[in-house]
Protein backbone atom coordinates (compact mmCIF):
# COMPACT_ATOMS: atom_id res chain seq x y z
CA UNK A 1 0.00 0.00 0.00
CA UNK A 2 2.82 2.40 0.95
CA UNK A 3 4.60 1.67 -2.34
CA UNK A 4 1.39 2.37 -4.32
CA UNK A 5 0.89 5.72 -2.60
CA UNK A 6 4.55 6.61 -3.25
CA UNK A 7 4.17 5.85 -6.95
CA UNK A 8 1.03 8.02 -7.08
CA UNK A 9 2.88 10.93 -5.49
CA UNK A 10 5.77 10.52 -7.90
CA UNK A 11 3.39 10.61 -10.84
CA UNK A 12 1.74 13.81 -9.62
CA UNK A 13 5.04 15.54 -8.87
CA UNK A 14 6.17 15.13 -12.48
CA UNK A 15 3.29 17.20 -13.85
CA UNK A 16 3.81 20.78 -14.96
CA UNK A 17 1.53 22.65 -12.59
CA UNK A 18 1.91 25.91 -14.51
CA UNK A 19 0.58 24.45 -17.74
CA UNK A 20 -3.04 25.22 -18.47
CA UNK A 21 -5.19 22.23 -19.19
CA UNK A 22 -6.88 22.10 -22.56
CA UNK A 23 -10.66 22.36 -22.28
CA UNK A 24 -12.68 19.23 -22.92
CA UNK A 25 -14.14 19.42 -26.40
CA UNK A 26 -15.60 15.95 -26.74
CA UNK A 27 -19.25 14.96 -26.46
CA UNK A 28 -21.13 15.68 -23.27
CA UNK A 29 -20.85 12.89 -20.77
CA UNK A 30 -24.08 11.27 -19.72
CA UNK A 31 -25.38 8.13 -18.16
CA UNK A 32 -26.27 5.04 -20.11
CA UNK A 33 -29.40 5.39 -22.15
CA UNK A 34 -30.54 1.80 -21.75
CA UNK A 35 -31.39 1.91 -18.09
CA UNK A 36 -32.92 -1.27 -16.76
CA UNK A 37 -35.60 0.68 -14.97
CA UNK A 38 -39.14 -0.52 -15.64
CA UNK A 39 -40.47 3.02 -15.48
CA UNK A 40 -41.80 3.85 -18.93
CA UNK A 41 -41.68 7.58 -18.27
CA UNK A 42 -38.48 9.17 -19.45
CA UNK A 43 -37.30 12.75 -19.51
CA UNK A 44 -36.08 14.84 -22.42
CA UNK A 45 -34.98 18.44 -22.63
CA UNK A 46 -35.39 20.84 -25.52
CA UNK A 47 -32.40 22.98 -26.47
CA UNK A 48 -33.15 26.42 -25.02
CA UNK A 49 -29.53 27.45 -25.52
CA UNK A 50 -28.94 25.59 -28.79
CA UNK A 51 -29.32 28.61 -31.05
CA UNK A 52 -26.18 27.58 -32.89
CA UNK A 53 -28.19 24.81 -34.57
CA UNK A 54 -30.43 27.53 -36.02
CA UNK A 55 -27.98 30.31 -36.71
CA UNK A 56 -25.06 28.36 -38.13
CA UNK A 57 -22.45 30.99 -38.98
CA UNK A 58 -24.87 33.91 -38.58
CA UNK A 59 -23.55 36.30 -35.91
CA UNK A 60 -26.68 38.16 -34.80
CA UNK A 61 -30.17 36.70 -35.10
CA UNK A 62 -31.72 40.06 -34.18
CA UNK A 63 -30.34 41.55 -37.38
CA UNK A 64 -32.08 38.85 -39.40
CA UNK A 65 -35.33 39.38 -37.53
CA UNK A 66 -35.21 43.17 -37.88
CA UNK A 67 -34.49 42.82 -41.59
CA UNK A 68 -37.14 40.16 -42.20
CA UNK A 69 -38.97 42.24 -44.81
CA UNK A 70 -35.71 43.01 -46.62
CA UNK A 71 -34.73 39.34 -46.57
CA UNK A 72 -38.11 38.38 -47.99
CA UNK A 73 -37.51 40.77 -50.88
CA UNK A 74 -34.04 39.29 -51.38
CA UNK A 75 -35.67 35.84 -51.47
CA UNK A 76 -37.47 36.97 -54.64
CA UNK A 77 -34.42 38.44 -56.34
CA UNK A 78 -33.47 37.35 -59.85
CA UNK A 79 -29.93 36.55 -58.76
CA UNK A 80 -29.73 32.94 -57.58
CA UNK A 81 -27.15 33.55 -54.82
CA UNK A 82 -29.04 36.52 -53.37
CA UNK A 83 -32.31 34.60 -53.56
CA UNK A 84 -30.90 31.57 -51.70
CA UNK A 85 -29.33 33.76 -49.01
CA UNK A 86 -32.61 35.63 -48.54
CA UNK A 87 -34.59 32.40 -48.20
CA UNK A 88 -32.04 31.01 -45.77
CA UNK A 89 -32.27 34.09 -43.56
CA UNK A 90 -36.07 34.14 -43.63
CA UNK A 91 -36.11 30.52 -42.51
CA UNK A 92 -33.64 31.28 -39.71
CA UNK A 93 -35.83 34.10 -38.41
CA UNK A 94 -39.03 32.03 -38.54
CA UNK A 95 -37.33 29.18 -36.68
CA UNK A 96 -36.05 31.49 -33.96
CA UNK A 97 -39.13 33.61 -33.26
CA UNK A 98 -42.91 33.49 -33.46
CA UNK A 99 -44.00 36.33 -35.76
CA UNK A 100 -47.66 35.63 -36.61
CA UNK A 101 -48.40 39.31 -37.29
CA UNK A 102 -45.65 39.48 -39.92
CA UNK A 103 -46.80 36.27 -41.62
CA UNK A 104 -50.47 37.28 -41.60
CA UNK A 105 -49.49 40.53 -43.29
CA UNK A 106 -47.35 38.86 -45.96
CA UNK A 107 -48.90 35.40 -46.18
CA UNK A 108 -50.01 35.81 -49.81
CA UNK A 109 -46.49 36.83 -50.82
CA UNK A 110 -44.91 33.96 -48.88
CA UNK A 111 -47.29 31.36 -50.28
CA UNK A 112 -46.76 32.68 -53.82
CA UNK A 113 -43.04 32.12 -53.28
CA UNK A 114 -43.43 28.52 -52.07
CA UNK A 115 -45.88 27.73 -54.84
CA UNK A 116 -42.96 27.98 -57.29
CA UNK A 117 -40.92 25.17 -55.71
CA UNK A 118 -41.89 22.67 -58.41
CA UNK A 119 -39.88 24.63 -60.98
CA UNK A 120 -36.85 25.27 -58.80
CA UNK A 121 -33.58 23.41 -58.45
CA UNK A 122 -33.18 21.05 -55.53
CA UNK A 123 -31.39 23.47 -53.18
CA UNK A 124 -33.93 26.26 -53.59
CA UNK A 125 -36.86 23.84 -53.56
CA UNK A 126 -35.60 22.47 -50.23
CA UNK A 127 -35.53 25.99 -48.75
CA UNK A 128 -39.07 26.63 -50.03
CA UNK A 129 -40.39 23.32 -48.68
CA UNK A 130 -38.97 24.24 -45.28
CA UNK A 131 -40.53 27.69 -45.54
CA UNK A 132 -44.05 26.38 -46.10
CA UNK A 133 -43.76 24.23 -42.96
CA UNK A 134 -42.49 27.20 -40.94
CA UNK A 135 -45.33 29.40 -42.15
CA UNK A 136 -47.84 26.67 -41.21
CA UNK A 137 -46.63 26.31 -37.61
CA UNK A 138 -46.90 30.08 -37.12
CA UNK A 139 -50.32 30.75 -38.70
CA UNK A 140 -52.28 27.50 -38.50
CA UNK A 141 -55.58 27.51 -40.40
CA UNK A 142 -55.05 31.10 -41.56
CA UNK A 143 -53.38 29.76 -44.72
CA UNK A 144 -55.72 26.80 -45.29
CA UNK A 145 -56.99 28.36 -48.53
CA UNK A 146 -53.46 28.91 -49.84
CA UNK A 147 -51.83 25.50 -49.39
CA UNK A 148 -53.31 23.43 -52.22
CA UNK A 149 -50.62 24.26 -54.78
CA UNK A 150 -47.64 23.94 -52.38
CA UNK A 151 -48.94 20.56 -51.18
CA UNK A 152 -49.35 19.37 -54.77
CA UNK A 153 -45.73 20.33 -55.54
CA UNK A 154 -44.44 18.57 -52.41
CA UNK A 155 -46.37 15.40 -53.29
CA UNK A 156 -44.93 15.42 -56.81
CA UNK A 157 -41.37 15.89 -55.53
CA UNK A 158 -41.81 13.25 -52.82
CA UNK A 159 -42.83 10.62 -55.39
CA UNK A 160 -40.11 11.57 -57.89
CA UNK A 161 -37.14 9.27 -57.33
CA UNK A 162 -34.97 11.43 -59.62
CA UNK A 163 -35.06 14.34 -57.17
CA UNK A 164 -32.56 14.82 -54.34
CA UNK A 165 -33.25 12.44 -51.47
CA UNK A 166 -32.78 15.21 -48.89
CA UNK A 167 -35.28 17.43 -50.70
CA UNK A 168 -37.82 14.59 -50.71
CA UNK A 169 -37.25 14.09 -46.98
CA UNK A 170 -37.94 17.78 -46.25
CA UNK A 171 -41.08 17.61 -48.39
CA UNK A 172 -42.36 14.60 -46.43
CA UNK A 173 -41.77 16.39 -43.13
CA UNK A 174 -43.38 19.68 -44.17
CA UNK A 175 -46.26 17.90 -45.91
CA UNK A 176 -47.23 16.11 -42.69
CA UNK A 177 -47.02 19.28 -40.60
CA UNK A 178 -49.04 21.33 -43.10
CA UNK A 179 -51.59 18.52 -43.36
CA UNK A 180 -52.00 18.28 -39.58
CA UNK A 181 -52.25 22.03 -38.91
CA UNK A 182 -53.86 23.54 -42.02
CA UNK A 183 -55.56 20.89 -44.15
CA UNK A 184 -59.14 19.68 -43.70
CA UNK A 185 -60.13 18.41 -47.16
CA UNK A 186 -60.41 14.60 -47.31
CA UNK A 187 -59.17 14.44 -50.91
CA UNK A 188 -56.00 16.35 -50.04
CA UNK A 189 -55.40 14.25 -46.92
CA UNK A 190 -55.81 11.05 -48.91
CA UNK A 191 -53.44 12.28 -51.64
CA UNK A 192 -50.85 13.29 -49.03
CA UNK A 193 -51.04 9.87 -47.37
CA UNK A 194 -50.57 8.11 -50.72
CA UNK A 195 -47.51 10.22 -51.54
CA UNK A 196 -45.87 9.37 -48.21
CA UNK A 197 -46.77 5.68 -48.60
CA UNK A 198 -45.20 5.66 -52.06
CA UNK A 199 -42.00 7.14 -50.65
CA UNK A 200 -41.46 4.65 -47.81
CA UNK A 201 -42.63 1.59 -49.73
CA UNK A 202 -40.67 2.26 -52.94
CA UNK A 203 -37.38 3.58 -51.58
CA UNK A 204 -34.59 1.01 -51.56
CA UNK A 205 -32.21 1.25 -48.63
CA UNK A 206 -28.83 -0.39 -49.05
CA UNK A 207 -26.80 -1.94 -46.28
CA UNK A 208 -24.02 0.61 -46.70
CA UNK A 209 -23.35 2.81 -43.69
CA UNK A 210 -23.11 5.75 -46.11
CA UNK A 211 -26.70 5.33 -47.28
CA UNK A 212 -28.13 7.55 -44.55
CA UNK A 213 -30.09 9.66 -47.02
CA UNK A 214 -32.46 6.93 -48.16
CA UNK A 215 -32.82 5.61 -44.61
CA UNK A 216 -33.81 9.08 -43.42
CA UNK A 217 -36.31 9.39 -46.28
CA UNK A 218 -37.99 6.09 -45.35
CA UNK A 219 -38.09 6.98 -41.65
CA UNK A 220 -39.49 10.47 -42.26
CA UNK A 221 -42.05 9.22 -44.78
CA UNK A 222 -43.25 6.60 -42.29
CA UNK A 223 -43.63 9.24 -39.59
CA UNK A 224 -45.41 11.60 -42.00
CA UNK A 225 -47.72 8.79 -43.10
CA UNK A 226 -48.68 8.20 -39.44
CA UNK A 227 -49.45 11.87 -38.78
CA UNK A 228 -51.51 12.21 -41.95
CA UNK A 229 -53.47 9.04 -41.07
CA UNK A 230 -54.74 10.80 -37.93
CA UNK A 231 -56.92 13.04 -40.14
CA UNK A 232 -57.68 10.53 -42.90
CA UNK A 233 -60.99 9.14 -44.08
CA UNK A 234 -62.11 5.56 -43.46
CA UNK A 235 -60.78 4.23 -46.76
CA UNK A 236 -57.27 5.63 -46.11
CA UNK A 237 -57.31 4.18 -42.59
CA UNK A 238 -58.26 0.73 -43.92
CA UNK A 239 -55.41 0.94 -46.42
CA UNK A 240 -53.03 1.83 -43.60
CA UNK A 241 -54.09 -1.23 -41.60
CA UNK A 242 -53.64 -3.41 -44.69
CA UNK A 243 -50.06 -2.12 -45.01
CA UNK A 244 -49.12 -3.35 -41.53
CA UNK A 245 -47.44 -6.59 -42.73
CA UNK A 246 -45.27 -4.55 -45.12
CA UNK A 247 -44.15 -2.34 -42.25
CA UNK A 248 -43.26 -5.44 -40.22
CA UNK A 249 -40.76 -6.43 -42.91
CA UNK A 250 -38.89 -3.14 -42.33
CA UNK A 251 -37.92 -4.35 -38.85
CA UNK A 252 -35.28 -6.44 -40.62
CA UNK A 253 -33.75 -3.43 -42.41
CA UNK A 254 -29.97 -3.08 -42.36
CA UNK A 255 -30.32 0.58 -41.29
CA UNK A 256 -31.02 1.41 -37.63
CA UNK A 257 -33.12 4.47 -38.45
CA UNK A 258 -35.50 2.42 -40.60
CA UNK A 259 -35.84 -0.30 -37.95
CA UNK A 260 -36.68 2.19 -35.23
CA UNK A 261 -39.12 4.07 -37.47
CA UNK A 262 -40.89 0.80 -38.32
CA UNK A 263 -41.17 -0.10 -34.62
CA UNK A 264 -42.63 3.33 -33.80
CA UNK A 265 -45.05 3.05 -36.70
CA UNK A 266 -46.30 -0.32 -35.44
CA UNK A 267 -46.79 1.17 -31.98
CA UNK A 268 -48.71 4.05 -33.58
CA UNK A 269 -50.97 1.70 -35.56
CA UNK A 270 -51.60 -0.38 -32.44
CA UNK A 271 -52.62 2.73 -30.50
CA UNK A 272 -54.63 4.25 -33.35
CA UNK A 273 -56.64 1.09 -34.04
CA UNK A 274 -57.29 0.48 -30.34
CA UNK A 275 -58.83 3.95 -30.12
CA UNK A 276 -60.86 3.39 -33.29
CA UNK A 277 -61.86 -0.21 -32.53
CA UNK A 278 -61.50 -1.07 -28.82
CA UNK A 279 -60.09 -4.56 -28.42
CA UNK A 280 -58.37 -4.56 -31.82
CA UNK A 281 -55.19 -6.66 -32.10
CA UNK A 282 -52.80 -7.24 -34.96
CA UNK A 283 -53.56 -10.60 -36.65
CA UNK A 284 -49.80 -11.25 -36.61
CA UNK A 285 -49.30 -9.89 -33.10
CA UNK A 286 -47.14 -12.78 -31.85
CA UNK A 287 -44.90 -12.58 -34.92
CA UNK A 288 -44.46 -8.83 -34.40
CA UNK A 289 -43.56 -9.34 -30.73
CA UNK A 290 -41.10 -12.06 -31.64
CA UNK A 291 -39.31 -9.75 -34.09
CA UNK A 292 -39.26 -6.91 -31.59
CA UNK A 293 -37.82 -9.18 -28.89
CA UNK A 294 -35.08 -10.21 -31.31
CA UNK A 295 -34.28 -6.54 -31.80
CA UNK A 296 -34.26 -6.10 -28.04
CA UNK A 297 -31.80 -8.96 -27.55
CA UNK A 298 -29.79 -8.43 -30.73
CA UNK A 299 -26.22 -9.63 -30.28
CA UNK A 300 -25.12 -9.46 -33.89
CA UNK A 301 -21.48 -8.51 -34.34
CA UNK A 302 -22.38 -6.68 -37.55
CA UNK A 303 -24.06 -3.92 -35.53
CA UNK A 304 -22.21 -1.46 -33.35
CA UNK A 305 -22.71 -1.38 -29.59
CA UNK A 306 -24.13 2.11 -29.90
CA UNK A 307 -26.77 0.97 -32.42
CA UNK A 308 -27.71 -2.05 -30.34
CA UNK A 309 -28.04 0.10 -27.23
CA UNK A 310 -30.25 2.64 -29.02
CA UNK A 311 -32.34 -0.16 -30.48
CA UNK A 312 -32.79 -1.83 -27.11
CA UNK A 313 -33.76 1.45 -25.45
CA UNK A 314 -36.34 2.36 -28.15
CA UNK A 315 -37.95 -1.07 -28.51
CA UNK A 316 -38.27 -1.94 -24.82
CA UNK A 317 -41.40 0.11 -24.10
CA UNK A 318 -42.94 -0.64 -27.51
CA UNK A 319 -42.89 -4.38 -26.74
CA UNK A 320 -44.74 -3.85 -23.46
CA UNK A 321 -47.25 -1.56 -25.18
CA UNK A 322 -48.09 -3.89 -28.08
CA UNK A 323 -48.22 -6.87 -25.69
CA UNK A 324 -50.84 -4.93 -23.66
CA UNK A 325 -48.67 -5.09 -20.56
CA UNK A 326 -48.28 -1.34 -20.26
CA UNK A 327 -49.60 2.00 -21.52
CA UNK A 328 -48.02 3.93 -24.35
CA UNK A 329 -44.49 5.18 -23.55
CA UNK A 330 -44.48 8.67 -22.01
CA UNK A 331 -41.81 11.29 -22.66
CA UNK A 332 -41.63 14.47 -20.58
CA UNK A 333 -40.11 17.58 -22.12
CA UNK A 334 -39.12 20.63 -20.09
CA UNK A 335 -40.43 23.84 -21.69
CA UNK A 336 -39.39 26.81 -19.58
CA UNK A 337 -41.36 26.48 -16.34
CA UNK A 338 -43.78 23.97 -17.91
CA UNK A 339 -43.51 20.26 -18.64
CA UNK A 340 -44.85 18.90 -21.90
CA UNK A 341 -46.06 15.32 -21.56
CA UNK A 342 -45.94 13.34 -24.81
CA UNK A 343 -48.30 10.58 -23.71
CA UNK A 344 -49.28 9.07 -27.04
CA UNK A 345 -47.39 7.64 -30.00
CA UNK A 346 -49.02 10.12 -32.39
CA UNK A 347 -48.10 13.24 -30.44
CA UNK A 348 -44.55 11.92 -29.90
CA UNK A 349 -44.07 11.41 -33.65
CA UNK A 350 -45.45 14.88 -34.40
CA UNK A 351 -43.12 16.38 -31.79
CA UNK A 352 -40.12 14.70 -33.44
CA UNK A 353 -41.16 16.01 -36.85
CA UNK A 354 -41.54 19.52 -35.44
CA UNK A 355 -38.02 19.17 -33.98
CA UNK A 356 -36.72 18.36 -37.47
CA UNK A 357 -38.40 21.49 -38.84
CA UNK A 358 -37.48 23.98 -36.11
CA UNK A 359 -34.19 22.51 -34.86
CA UNK A 360 -32.95 24.38 -31.77
CA UNK A 361 -35.74 26.95 -31.98
CA UNK A 362 -38.44 24.55 -30.83
CA UNK A 363 -38.23 25.47 -27.12
CA UNK A 364 -38.71 29.18 -27.79
CA UNK A 365 -41.52 28.49 -30.25
CA UNK A 366 -43.34 26.30 -27.72
CA UNK A 367 -43.18 29.12 -25.19
CA UNK A 368 -44.53 31.84 -27.51
CA UNK A 369 -46.21 30.17 -30.52
CA UNK A 370 -49.98 29.95 -30.03
CA UNK A 371 -50.49 27.44 -32.85
CA UNK A 372 -47.97 24.94 -31.45
CA UNK A 373 -49.12 25.48 -27.87
CA UNK A 374 -52.63 24.60 -28.99
CA UNK A 375 -51.43 21.47 -30.82
CA UNK A 376 -49.55 20.25 -27.73
CA UNK A 377 -52.24 21.38 -25.23
CA UNK A 378 -49.92 23.77 -23.41
CA UNK A 379 -52.59 26.42 -22.92
CA UNK A 380 -52.34 30.15 -23.58
CA UNK A 381 -49.00 31.85 -23.95
CA UNK A 382 -47.85 32.73 -20.39
CA UNK A 383 -47.15 36.32 -19.43
CA UNK A 384 -43.49 37.18 -19.83
CA UNK A 385 -41.76 37.12 -16.41
CA UNK A 386 -39.50 39.94 -15.31
CA UNK A 387 -36.12 39.45 -16.86
CA UNK A 388 -33.79 37.87 -14.34
CA UNK A 389 -30.21 39.07 -14.07
CA UNK A 390 -27.70 36.65 -15.47
CA UNK A 391 -25.77 34.77 -12.78
CA UNK A 392 -22.40 35.72 -14.24
CA UNK A 393 -23.48 39.37 -14.30
CA UNK A 394 -24.49 39.25 -10.64
CA UNK A 395 -21.14 37.72 -9.71
CA UNK A 396 -19.26 40.33 -11.73
CA UNK A 397 -21.15 43.17 -10.02
CA UNK A 398 -20.50 41.59 -6.62
CA UNK A 399 -16.76 41.20 -7.32
CA UNK A 400 -16.50 44.80 -8.52
CA UNK A 401 -18.27 46.11 -5.41
CA UNK A 402 -16.08 43.98 -3.16
CA UNK A 403 -12.92 45.24 -4.86
CA UNK A 404 -14.05 48.84 -4.53
CA UNK A 405 -14.87 48.38 -0.85
CA UNK A 406 -11.41 46.92 -0.16
CA UNK A 407 -9.76 49.85 -1.93
CA UNK A 408 -11.70 52.40 0.12
CA UNK A 409 -10.91 50.58 3.36
CA UNK A 410 -7.23 50.47 2.44
CA UNK A 411 -7.11 54.23 1.96
CA UNK A 412 -8.94 54.91 5.21
CA UNK A 413 -6.88 52.50 7.30
CA UNK A 414 -4.25 54.14 9.55
CA UNK A 415 -0.74 53.47 8.33
CA UNK A 416 1.62 52.36 11.12
CA UNK A 417 5.06 53.74 11.18
CA UNK A 418 7.84 51.32 10.58
CA UNK A 419 10.10 50.98 13.67
CA UNK A 420 13.77 50.40 13.09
Amino acid sequence: MFLFQKIQKMGKSNRNKNKDKDPYVGPAKSGREDSDSDDSESSAFTYNEDMQSIMGDVEDMNDIYDQLVDNMERAQDKNLTIRHDGLHRVNLALRAKAVPEFINKYKETLMTMVSKMGNKQDTEAQLLATLVGLVAVQTGEEISDLIDEPMAHMRTILMDSSRCVFLRTVCANSLAIVNRICCSEDDDVSANAKACRFAWSNTKVSGSSNDVGHAKLVATSLAAWCIITLDADLNTINEAVADQPKIVTLLASSQLEVRLAAAETLAFLHEFMQDARPGYRFPNKEHVLELLRKMMNDSSKKKTKKDKRAQRYAVRDIISFIADEDDAPVVCVKIGQQTLSLDSCGIKIFYDMTCDLLHGGLALQLMHNEVLRDVFDLGAVPLAPESSVNKQMRLAVHDAADKHRNQVRGKQRDKRSVQY
